[in-house]
């Protein structure tokens, strides 16, 4: 949060800790803690990463979220067996899966924003802006289920 915090300007960790506790309070079994045993032994291409394959291997999950592919390579994954994966590719991947739900959560996302709400059409562009290119055409294509 301290990371995104500082490369995101306007957006300030005050938010961050309380989106979280929100987050922690409506999933508590989502909180990763007994991992920092693991990252010692962990290696990977930037050491300050070790953490978040540590948290991974602990929480037995598959797939690790990042944009910064580059420092969680599947050779140093493939042990744990988690993989790494751009969002784009992720949301991409979770659509071809679950096609309804992930429009709907899309459709709801949309509508929580606090400020305003967007036109289906600027918040698509928004994400294709954020990197989510692959993704936003996938939304383009199912841009009725959005409204």
């Amino acid at each position: 949060m301290r990371n995104l915090a500082a490369n995101t300007p306007g957006l300030f960790i005050d938010r961050l800790e309380a989106t979280r506790d929100r987050m922690n309070a409506v999933l508590p079994e989502a909180v990763v803690a007994d991992y920092h045993s693991l990252i010692h032994r962990l290696t990977l291409p930037d050491p300050d990463d070790r953490h978040v394959l540590a948290a991974a291997i602990s929480a037995k999950a598959s797939v690790i979220v990042t944009w910064n592919l580059k420092d969680f390579p599947a050779r140093d994954l493939l042990a744990h067996c988690v993989t790494s994966k751009s969002p784009d590719d992720f949301l991409t991947d979770l659509h071809a899966a679950f096609p309804e739900a992930l429009i709907s959560s899309v459709r709801s996302a949309r509508h929580n924003l606090r400020k305003t709400i967007p036109s289906v059409e600027a918040f698509v562009d928004a994400l294709h802006q954020g990197g989510l290119k692959k993704f936003s055409e996938v939304l383009r294509r199912n841009i009725t289920g959005l409204k």
